[in-house]
């Protein structure tokens, strides 16, 4: 699938403190404690896009769902109801976007990612900007989840999509974080009140 010409530029405002602007193309992730961590790092992501002219799709799980999601948007100042009107914004659960009675989707919701970045510049966004949280994963499907993220970290290169997604901290062992981290070209840290890159360059090699 060809990605519609966009003359704009390659970079856009993160919208997380401590953190400016990233390149379209990232897949970035992070890992969260608490509901309030989820929101802390998802609600200034999502308003940065949406001033960015960004089309938002945020998928949720437990413990923000999608009407806590939209809560916590409109708490920080943003008119959720005009931009899902409008079309920019749109805060789904979880359910059936990644699996279906068959299982998990892979490749198929990676294509579903890039159709949407095609119809979101086709209608004049500057690009798509995305988040799924990850708590709904079973040890079952943790395997196939992480071949849909290598595919996807794969197909972003040179998209103009942003990507963010979140991984409850006390569902991972070392294992699994160290599987996480490699699977994504940036992961995002709050060891104060900002945000920073943790360890990008290493983890791209490893990647």
């Amino acid at each position: 699938m060809s990605t519609p010409a966009h003359s704009g530029p390659n970079l856009t405002q993160c919208g997380l403190p401590g953190l400016s602007t990233i390149p379209y193309g990232i897949h970035m992730c992070h890992f969260y404690e608490k509901r309030t961590d989820l929101a802390d790092a998802l609600v200034p992501y999502f308003a940065a896009g949406l001033r960015n002219n960004e089309r938002c799709i945020w998928i949720t799980a437990d413990p923000l769902d999608a009407a806590a999601a939209g809560s916590a948007l409109r708490d920080a100042g943003v008119d959720v109801d005009a931009a899902t009107r409008k079309g920019s914004l749109v805060i789904r659960e979880h359910s059936g976007w990644y699996s279906d009675s068959a299982g998990m989707k892979g490749a198929e919701v990676v294509d579903l990612w890039l159709e949407e970045e095609r119809r979101a510049l086709e209608r004049g966004y500057s690009g798509l900007r995305i988040t799924g949280n990850t708590s709904f994963l079973t040890p079952e499907a943790w395997d196939p989840f992480m071949e849909y993220e290598a595919l996807l970290n794969q197909a972003l290169a040179a998209r103009r999509i942003v990507t963010l997604c979140s991984y409850y901290r006390k569902q991972c062992a070392a294992t699994e974080v160290v599987e996480v981290v490699q699977r994504h070209n940036v992961t995002l840290e709050r060891p104060d009140a900002g945000w920073r890159v943790f360890s990008s360059e290493r983890k791209q090699k490893r990647g």
